[in-house]
């Protein structure tokens, strides 16, 4: 391994001398402050020292490590090694390891917003370390220039997590999640694009009779859309709405709202929803939640089988780093983002592209 060192002020002052000397598969393998010049012991500036070091001789792929050629490095102590082996890259493990204020000003600012946005820590990490990755990145670049840069990176993040496909139309989708999160305006909306967009002929079912006013208000969208509406309170008459709505090409059924946290809710709503493969489950959760809580509403929901995450009252808040988050760290898709009241017009489709311009601002062509 060939292995170098640098006194600099911070880390980033290293980075361009590390890939110019070493190139891009160098390693960070050493870090520390010392203390350098002064006169007579007195007025030493504080510097980092880095050491970093890269294999001259790369493997060859299909080989495993052991049968690298021997050296003085094979068989270096298990903390290094293990180390080395958990870098995904030199950058990545720079990023962890680099301070506040080793960061150049553009990626202080860009990093400021992204917490602000209340993206992920690790997610955060990630995406800074592919920023410092760029071969076009360089520390005296504009905050304009590195918010298009993560603006590429973020949507290629999410890319790469999003399912390759969104389900198929299923003949009936149950809509479920927390109370107050707008289940029945969301279906509203989703029942009057089939109608209005898709020229489909839709039924509305609701089992939320644990609130009248629930009832009523979808009774009331299916009057304004001529939309048929059955109530249900039981997995029988569930059977037999769907039986007498056998004509429609899709039917949307609602769900009463109740503390997720209720084991026994969930058990209830099991025994109601239908098993058929035909029917897909989608889960709402409100963007004005907490991300923690999201992740808690997911894991009690994880009994039942959810096709899709829904996600509503974007208008209600300024932080969308939870779309970002719940894409990145759950294999579930996201079709629609809902973000107001109005019926039909406040629901959008969920792109990437999308959710870049919610956490970065309108793209620009800076």
């Amino acid at each position: 391994m060939r292995l170098k060192t640098y006194i600099v002020n911070t880390m980033a002052e290293a980075l361009p001398m590390i890939k110019k000397d070493l190139g891009e598969d160098a390693l960070i393998l050493n870090t520390k402050k010392i203390k350098t010049g002064g006169f007579l012991g007195f007025f030493k500036k504080e510097k980092l020292e880095i050491t970093a070091g890269v294999d001259p001789i790369p493997p060859k792929k299909g080989l495993p490590t052991e049968a690298k050629s021997p050296s003085k490095w094979s068989d270096p102590k298990d903390s290094s090694a293990e180390l080395i082996h958990e870098l995904k890259n030199m950058k990545q493990f720079m990023m962890k390891q680099m301070k506040e204020e080793d960061l150049p000003e553009s990626l202080r600012l860009l990093k400021k917003q992204l917490i602000a946005q209340e993206i992920a820590p690790d997610i955060l990490t990630d995406l800074l370390a592919k920023l410092i990755a760029r071969d076009e990145f360089n520390t005296d670049q504009t905050l304009e220039r590195v918010q298009r840069f993560a603006r590429e990176e973020l949507v290629a993040m999410m890319d790469s997590h999003q399912c390759d496909e969104i389900s198929q139309q299923p003949e009936i989708i149950c809509f479920i999640g927390p109370t107050g999160v707008g289940k029945t305006t969301t279906i509203a909306k989703i029942a009057a694009g089939y109608l209005l967009a898709k020229d489909k002929k839709v039924g509305l079912i609701t089992a939320d009779t644990y609130r009248i006013a629930a009832v009523e208000q979808l009774k009331t969208y299916g009057s304004i859309l001529n939309i048929p509406v059955k109530v249900v309170e039981s997995s029988a008459d569930l059977t037999k709405a769907i039986e007498d709505f056998h004509d429609c090409d899709i039917i949307l059924m609602d769900t009463a709202g109740r503390n997720y946290q209720q084991t026994q809710y969930i058990e209830d709503l099991k025994q109601l929803l239908p098993t058929d493969s035909k029917v897909q489950i989608h889960l709402v959760l409100s963007l004005t939640a907490k991300y923690e809580d999201m992740k808690k509403i997911i894991n009690n929901f994880r009994s039942i089988s959810m096709d899709e995450l829904l996600l509503t009252k974007k208008d209600e808040t300024s932080s969308s780093g939870a779309i970002v988050n719940l894409i990145c760290h759950y294999d579930i898709p996201i079709r629609y983002i809902a973000n107001g009241q109005n019926v039909p017009d406040d629901i959008m489709a969920c792109t990437p592209e999308l959710v870049a311009d919610f956490i970065l601002g309108e793209k620009t062509n800076a």
